[in-house]
């Protein structure tokens, strides 16, 4: 029987192929949107101004971040993670689901191997008892013709020695 899901199939290389891109598109979204807590100073006049600190000691960044506006950059960082989460759901689904798919299919064969095992051993034990109940009646079939032939064998030599016996004394 042949696995269908070997590491040197096409199947596979393609999965790690997409897997690799979808590590380097991730580290490239990583790197271009850097991650960034945000704090929120003490409200004033019922208005919150973020400030965000950075991980990085880039302060362009930190710039930029103030003045294009604290929601659009929080926007942005948001669309680049849902854009991750959805080339992220797009590479599951070409290669997670396949393999899920081909799992099944390998456990439902697996469960049918496993069935036509049982199957053989039960039979195989049915047989067996079978065969071993033929030779107990064979053997008492033999027992007892032996019992009622050994009489009869008896009486037979018992009568040869006699007629033997006769015939030496004429």
């Amino acid at each position: 029987m042949r696995i269908e899901a070997q590491s040197t199939s096409k199947e596979a290389l393609l999965y790690g192929n997409l897997l690799t891109k979808l590590i380097m598109d991730a580290r490239v979204n990583a790197t271009h949107y850097e991650s960034t807590s945000m704090q929120l100073d003490p409200i004033n006049s019922g208005t919150c101004w973020p400030s965000m600190v950075h991980a990085s000691s880039s302060q362009r960044h930190l710039a930029t971040l103030w003045h294009s506006g604290s929601m659009t950059r929080v926007q942005q960082e948001n669309r680049a993670l849902l854009e991750m989460e959805r080339n992220i759901l797009h590479l599951r689904e070409r290669v997670v689901t396949p393999i899920t798919s081909s799992l099944a299919a390998m456990e439902k064969r697996l469960e049918k191997i496993e069935s036509v095992q049982f199957e053989l051993r039960r039979t195989n034990d049915e047989g067996r008892k079978e065969i071993m109940q033929n030779i107990a009646e064979v053997e008492g079939d033999v027992v007892q013709e032996l019992e009622e032939i050994v009489p009869i064998v008896f009486f037979l030599v018992f009568f040869h020695v006699i007629s033997f016996f006769f015939q030496t004394l004429e």
